[in-house]
């Protein structure tokens, strides 16, 4: 009795350790005296032990060995031998190791076994990573995919986000730079789900990011695999779960001590860059524009004379005319594109260090990478460092203790000035960067501020770190009989903080004389006054400083039962709860006016300040069930349930239930269709329909009245005053509740020929029917209206993928595709019930990002066709905008011809009933895929990842987006030759003029500006040879690979443009054209 007793104590506090890592009561467990019996039944055991290989007689060290129907289990040591404490009635064990076939044995008559694993290569036996646990694929009846780590293996990549474009089906994956540490990463699971926003619950190991960002720096060689739950699954994680979630699985160390260092070199060179004109094709169009526009009075540098010359490439000094500016400026070519964007290097080391014995498991691991943007007039980059350990211990036969602990480290570094196309979109391409003293050279000679070369060389620096740490402690105990308890706790803290220094930079003209105006900073300001950014003295840097502290606790405490029954009835059942708490912390102070310019210190200047800064907490608490069953693996039941509560919610309202479930049949598994099953190995059909929360649209505590200083003026001048006064921020509402998001889901699971070929196919649907809405009352109110749970929107989508996996002798080769589309409509939202011209973001009765754009019919032939359209459409009230007669504007034979679709001869481009718009399709990305394929034979392996959109529209806006946007600014040479004059009247585009409005009206909103931006990308291309054995065991080392790796080396679009495709309808978004990368690297394993 006495050592029942020690063995229940030990028991009790390893379990009491659990509950309180979980921060969850457990007095209940131990209720029941009769505990105490069972615990007496357990002692009554016998000893086995047994050896592990694979195929080869290779030891296999950390397999799992565990009795069939209890928890009872241990690994396999470094020689790959086990011993193992049995029940006396147990009849089975089950051994298991990743990469091989679980294999049960009987034990009832034996005590020592050798037991040899076979290689799997049955997709249906694979585990998967699913919310709070995990689940054999063949079982699953959510729509979930699982990636393996060897989509991240030898990529030449820092951002893990980047490698899922095209890696999954349903996941759609954009970006807007090249830039490392900003390339503005989205992700969106089965299409949007709210207009409010949101993204998918990033989870790592179990626990929540701290955001994306901690995600995408993750070291991809830390990973092992990542889920994407995109149905009723993901409403195990509740509030947050509407947008779907990505489970993130690092690696653990396994099998005898191995030592794996990689290394990659790799360069990157411009992908689709924009056109920039020469010279001469830039004086060729404003050649014909002036030509059509009739102009008379050429102003000041563009007289026809300086033109004529420009168009012969003539490159020297040019006159301007006097009554204008009166200066001689030069003129020569100049492609700011070339001088701003060039090749460039960066590298990454990873090194890891993994092993497991009987007891203990661990991997250690550490990365540095420096990634440089190719931006040519300065550096442009980050530094990142990982660190990160993975370690387990087994202190008994069922007590087991996994620590976690990471760390990341960034620092960027780029220009203050920062990068977009505005920088070099605007500047025309005939101002050399500099004259003849060194200097840096002012566009039109001495009036123009914009310098894009010489900001991002001298303009400052924009300088930010980013420290993330993270710990997590996770405590498993093995009651009794398929019940265990697990405790966790995670612990995540992010410090950054950023100094941004700006400098004007003073230019000159062509003969050394300093210039009106000093160097626009582009970025826009984030506290201090705009003039900052235009500073006319030299003399008067200024200072930013950033600092942002967010903290993450999470605690959770999960009790779980497995047990199988007459060896078909297999019961899996989980109760938990967890708890949340964020707290954010952040600082802002800028100062204009430094002392010095080389001394950033906010005590040292004398001009305007600004500061400000805050805290805010918000936190979760929640209960978690999921129960599962299956009968002989053939008919599949699964039950979810979660109940969250959010300090964003008033009191009433905090809490809501969300509760999904799932069926499947395995129908192959039938009698009556054993028939088939040479050909149709497995097949299943899949259901499931569940509910889940967002709250993205909802701030923190907008349920309680907040008050906000201002400046107030009172009373008339001379005897006006202003003086520091406060108000109300607008009104609240107690009454705002979660955004419930219903998911139905149909699937069916096909497996050929022994499973060489697969394939799967989803259809889904989407309902957010309690959406939060921003009401607009009349000014009378007094201030802004609360949100209200009014809006419904509804999407619809389809999955489909394909695979093929076969060996031919030493050659084995595989292929997989896949492709999704969604539609969104939106069915109802307060204030968006009409349109204007271009995209619109929402519309009720249409989807989300809609155009609607004018139709057209051609040109204008002659001026009597001008007349008569005229006489229609410019008269009875029907002004027409950017074209009035009687303008400069007015149309004339070469424009464009808009038509009046609801016959009131009027052209209108606002409302809906009475607008002459239409719609014209919606910018989301439709059609989406992804190819993969490979192989490997003798030491040699290739795999190609290509990835597009078959349809998405876009229209481009900004500076570049048609001729003559503005004026004196570049413009985009695609459109020269192919515009109307009077020799082409079949032209694709209407006649040039530099009158913006005429512009605008020829082409802003009309139909055929629309663009379909499909494209195919070769997103990854690895080709690597690993070194025979023979020769590597003779330098005492495991494995030697080395291997070319590529990501985004060709494209093919119908895109014509000059702008790359994932840009998107914006021309501007980022001065960085999406770069190729060429990285060669080496894997050593010892």
């Amino acid at each position: 009795m006495e050592i029942k007793s020690k063995f229940l104590c030990s028991r009790g506090v390893a379990l009491a350790f659990a509950m309180l890592l979980g921060g969850s009561p457990g007095a209940a467990l131990y209720a029941n005296g009769s505990v105490e019996d069972n615990w007496v039944v357990a002692q009554a055991s016998r000893t086995i032990k047994g050896l592990v290989t694979d195929a080869n007689g290779e030891p296999l060290i950390g397999c799992n060995v565990v009795v069939v129907g209890d928890n009872a289990g241990v690994i396999t040591d470094i020689n790959g031998q086990f011993t193992l404490h049995v029940p006396a009635e147990a009849k089975q064990i089950k051994i298991s190791y990743i990469g091989y076939v679980d294999q049960i044995v009987n034990i009832q008559d034996r005590a020592d076994f050798k037991i040899t694993l076979k290689e799997d290569n049955n997709a249906l036996e694979e585990v998967v990573v699913v919310g709070y646990g995990t689940q054999k694929k063949a079982t699953l009846t959510g729509a979930i995919e699982q990636v393996g780590s060897q989509v991240l293996e030898s990529r030449a990549i820092t951002n893990v986000g980047a490698a899922l474009q095209g890696a999954t089906p349903g996941l759609v994956v954009t970006r807007s730079s090249s830039r490392p540490g900003n390339e503005g990463l989205k992700f969106q699971i089965r299409g949007l789900t709210s207009v409010n926003g949101g993204s998918p619950l990033i989870v790592i190991d179990g626990v929540p990011a701290l955001n994306d960002v901690a995600f995408q720096n993750l070291n991809p060689d830390d990973i092992e695999s990542l889920s994407v739950l995109k149905d009723g699954s993901a409403s195990i994680y509740g509030a947050r779960a509407a947008n779907g979630v990505i489970l993130v699985t690092t690696k653990k160390g396994r099998g005898k001590v191995t030592v794996d260092y990689n290394f990659n070199m790799r360069f990157t060179t411009n992908g689709i860059m924009a056109f920039s004109p020469s010279m001469q094709e830039y004086a060729s169009m404003w050649l014909e524009a002036n030509k059509e526009q009739k102009i008379k009075n050429w102003w000041n540098w563009s007289t026809e004379e300086n033109l004529l010359k420009m168009q012969q490439g003539i490159e020297g000094i040019y006159h301007t005319n006097a009554k204008d500016w009166g200066y001689d400026l030069f003129i020569g070519n100049a492609n700011r594109l070339e001088e701003m964007f060039a090749r460039r290097y960066s590298y990454q080391h990873n090194l890891s260090i993994a092993g497991a014995t009987e007891k203990t498991d661990y991997r250690i691991s550490l990365a540095y990478a420096d990634n440089q943007a190719n931006l040519a007039t300065a550096y442009d980059g980050q530094k990142q460092l990982n660190l990160r350990l993975n370690y387990g211990i087994r202190l008994t036969d069922w007590f087991k203790l996994e620590t976690s602990a990471s760390v990341i480290k960034t620092n960027t570094d780029m220009p203050s000035s920062g990068i977009d196309t505005s920088m070099y979109g605007n500047e025309p391409p005939f101002f050399p960067a500099k004259n003849p003293y060194g200097q840096w050279y002012a566009n039109y000679g001495k009036v123009g501020d914009r310098q894009p070369v010489a900001a991002t060389s001298d303009g400052g620096r924009d300088e930010r770190s980013n420290l993330t740490t993270r710990v997590d402690v996770k405590a498993i105990v093995d009651i009794w009989r398929g019940f265990s308890f697990e405790g966790m706790a995670s612990l995540q803290n992010e410090e950054y903080r950023r100094d941004r220094y700006v400098i004007p930079v003073q230019t000159y003209d062509w003969f050394g004389n300093p210039a009106d105006k000093i160097v626009k900073n582009t970025e826009q300001s984030l506290i201090y006054p705009e003039d900052v950014l235009n500073l006319k003295d030299i003399h008067n840097p200024a200072y930013l400083m950033q600092a942002n502290n967010r903290q993450y606790q999470y605690y959770s405490g999960l009790l779980r039962y497995k047990r199988t029954f007459a060896d078909i009835h297999n019961v899996e059942g989980m109760f938990g709860i967890n708890a949340e708490k964020w707290t954010n912390k952040n600082m802002t102070a800028a100062r204009e006016k430094m002392e010095d310019a080389g001394v950033y210190d906010l005590n040292l200047a004398s001009g305007a300040q600004g500061n400000a800064g805050g805290k805010t907490q918000n936190g979760y608490y929640s209960y978690i069930m999921r129960l599962n069953y299956n009968y002989a693996e053939k008919y599949l039941v699964e039950l979810i349930g979660r109940r969250d509560g959010n300090s964003k919610f008033a009191k009433g309202n905090k809490y809501k239930n969300f509760i999904s479930g799932s069926v499947g049949w395995v129908f192959t598994a039938e009698d009556f269709l054993k028939a088939i099953t040479p050909v149709v190995n497995f097949g299943k059909l899949r259901f499931s329909y569940g509910g889940s929360g967002n709250d993205a649209g909802l701030g923190d505590f907008e349920y309680v009245t907040s008050i906000s200083q201002g400046s107030t003026a009172f009373g008339l001048a001379p005897g006006k005053f202003v003086s520091t006064s406060l108000g109300r921020n607008g009104l609240v509402t107690m009454d705002n509740v979660w955004e419930r998001v219903t998911q139905k889901n149909l699937g069916v699971d096909l497996h050929f020929l022994d499973s060489r070929l697969t394939t799967s196919f989803d259809y889904f649907m989407k309902d957010n029917t309690e959406m939060l809405s921003q009401v607009t009352y009349p000014g009378v109110l007094g201030g802004a209206a609360p949100k209200t749970n009014s809006g419904h929107l509804n999407v619809k989508g389809w999955e489909f993928t394909i695979g093929w996996r076969d060996q031919i002798k030493d050659f084995s080769y595989y292929a997989n595709f896949n492709i999704g589309d969604t539609k969104s409509m939106l069915k109802k939202l307060e204030g968006a019930d009409s349109y204007g011209g271009g995209l619109n973001g929402k519309v009720n009765e249409y989807p989300l990002n809609a155009f609607f754009l004018y139709r057209t019919d051609g040109y204008f032939k002659d001026q009597a066709e001008v007349d008569r359209y005229y006489a229609l459409y410019g008269s009875q009230g029907g002004a027409l905008t950017n074209a009035g007669k009687g303008t400069e504007a007015e149309l004339r034979p070469g424009d464009t011809k808009r038509l009046d679709l609801n016959g009131d001869y009027k052209i209108t481009d606002i409302g809906s009933e009475n607008s002459d718009l239409q719609f014209m399709g919606d910018a989301n990305p439709h059609f989406v895929y992804g190819l993969t394929v490979g192989g490997s034979w003798k030491g040699i392996d290739f795999n190609a990842m290509f990835q597009g959109v078959g349809k998405q529209y876009i229209m481009r806006n900004d500076w570049m987006a048609y001729p003559f946007r503005t004026i004196y600014t570049n413009q985009n040479p695609t459109f020269l030759g192919q515009t109307w004059t009077e020799d082409s009247p079949n032209a694709k585009y209407p006649r040039l003029t530099n009158n913006t409005n005429r512009s605008a009206w020829n082409y802003q909103m009309n139909d055929f500006m629309l663009q379909n931006s499909r494209y195919i990308r070769l997103k990854t291309l690895i080709v690597g040879y690993t070194l025979p054995q023979v020769w590597t065991r003779k330098l005492k080392l495991e494995k030697v690979r080395v291997y070319f790796s590529g990501n985004d080396l060709w494209e093919t679009t119908s895109i014509r443009d000059g702008f790359d495709p994932e840009m998107g309808s914006a021309s501007n978004t980022s001065g960085y054209p999406f770069a190729r990368t060429w990285s060669f690297g080496l894997n050593v394993t010892l």
